[in-house]
């Protein structure tokens, strides 16, 4: 049995996974502390560049799956064009200018996944500055201040911990999204290639 749109499927699979064990965090209340334990805010701008870089790993995903559709089925469209630029030109340069133009069309998904990570990092970064700021001089040798002590580093390790937290759990998850894209444009060239071979 021949599967269209195998790469969408897999990608899709992939995902409701994901959100499903996600859903289970939040049900058992472990996903509402991480946005409430961080007064800065990056948690949230982490979390929006990742639904962002998903929506667009969808939809390159559903593009890439479409054209592996069409290669396959002997669509002559990406065909033609290799097979015309590879008649005016050395064939070996034109596959490399090929390969490049398909994987320029994915570079972002791989940029945004690298920034959600950094992102984390200057979370914690942040955090231990909210902490060190927010350390009264008089409190280290005052035991009336120790309240606003253990505040000022809950609230700052909080910042640190969380952000850095989400920010490597959304770059993993969004990295094994642009290794399956990645797949499929690699099987995308080869298909295209296979089949625009002279016999």
């Amino acid at each position: 049995m021949k599967w269209d749109y195998l790469l969408f499927y897999r990608w899709l699979a992939l995902n409701v996974v994901g959100f499903a064990i996600l859903w289970v965090f939040h049900m058992n209340g472990m996903v509402e502390p991480v946005f409430l334990g961080d007064s800065s805010y990056i948690v949230y701008v982490i979390s929006g560049l990742f639904l962002y870089g998903m929506v667009l790993c969808g939809f390159r995903v559903w593009k890439t799956s479409r054209e592996l559709n069409y290669v396959k089925r002997g669509d002559k469209g990406k065909l033609k064009e290799f097979a015309d630029k590879s008649r005016q030109a050395d064939r070996e340069s034109v596959k490399e200018a090929f390969e490049i133009k398909l994987f320029a069309r994915i570079s972002f998904v791989k940029y945004i996944s690298s920034s959600l990570v950094m992102l984390g990092l200057l979370g914690t970064v942040i955090g231990f500055i909210m902490v060190l700021t927010n350390i009264p001089a008089n409190a280290v040798g005052d035991a009336a201040q120790v309240g606003k002590l253990v505040g000022a580093l809950t609230n700052g390790m909080g910042v640190a911990l969380y952000t850095t937290l989400v920010g490597a759990i959304t770059n993993l998850w969004l990295n094994a999204n642009y290794t399956m894209l990645r797949t499929g444009v690699v099987n995308l060239v080869a298909a295209i290639l296979e089949s625009a071979d002279p016999q």
